[in-house]
């Protein structure tokens, strides 16, 4: 996952990324709900979380050290260890605790995990959702809050753990539903699956 500032048409801003991957930017952090255990750290070493999503809703709460307020805010989401993000989004920064939008991403210049800060973008996805193993996940929430809105310092710029500096604080919802197979797909079993019994009976 990278979060990072954007202009108001979803391209970096030159400011601001955080990421899963040690060794580059600041850490994001990644608690489960809003009161469970945190999915990566303690440490740089162990930020690439490896999260295992089940059908249904799952939400995320995200934790960073601070950095330039900017009006938006981005997020790229990347799956199964791929190197171009699946579900793109950004949105207002979050300045109260209350309603809040944002949209999918589909900007050329975006933030990849390892080497942003260098001049290495990539395309947003343009998408909230996409399907694999015969599921669809779909983002269905995401804010990124001020540092006033939540009050909270649980984290630091490469580790789990209060710095004495209010965290940066976000969120996303998942969601994980079965796609089921095309109408045409299965007509096409049926009707081969007819085929071969009708040439066991001739047989």
């Amino acid at each position: 996952m990278t979060v990072f500032g954007v202009q108001a048409d979803g391209n970096w801003a030159n400011v601001n990324i955080w990421e899963t991957r040690p060794g580059n930017n600041w850490n994001v952090w990644i608690q489960e709900g809003t009161s469970g255990p945190f999915l990566n750290g303690p440490s740089d070493a162990a930020a690439r979380p490896n999260i295992a999503l089940s059908p249904g809703s799952s939400s995320f709460r995200f934790y960073s050290a601070p950095g330039a307020d900017h009006p938006y805010f981005g997020i790229n989401l990347f799956f199964d260890g791929s190197e171009t993000p699946s579900i793109s989004a950004y949105g207002p920064m979050l300045t109260l605790d209350g309603p809040h939008s944002f949209a999918a991403n589909g900007a050329q210049y975006t933030a990849l995990p390892v080497g942003s800060i260098d001049g290495i973008f990539t395309p947003g996805a343009g998408t909230l959702s996409f399907t694999v193993g015969g599921y669809e996940v779909t983002l269905t929430d995401f804010y990124w809050a001020q540092q006033s809105v939540f009050g909270l310092d649980l984290t630091g710029q490469t580790s789990l753990g209060a710095d004495g500096a209010l965290d940066y604080v976000g969120g996303a919802t998942l969601s994980v539903v079965a796609v089921p197979e095309p109408q045409a797909s299965l007509y096409l079993i049926c009707t081969l699956a007819g085929m071969a019994a009708a040439y066991r009976r001739r047989k």
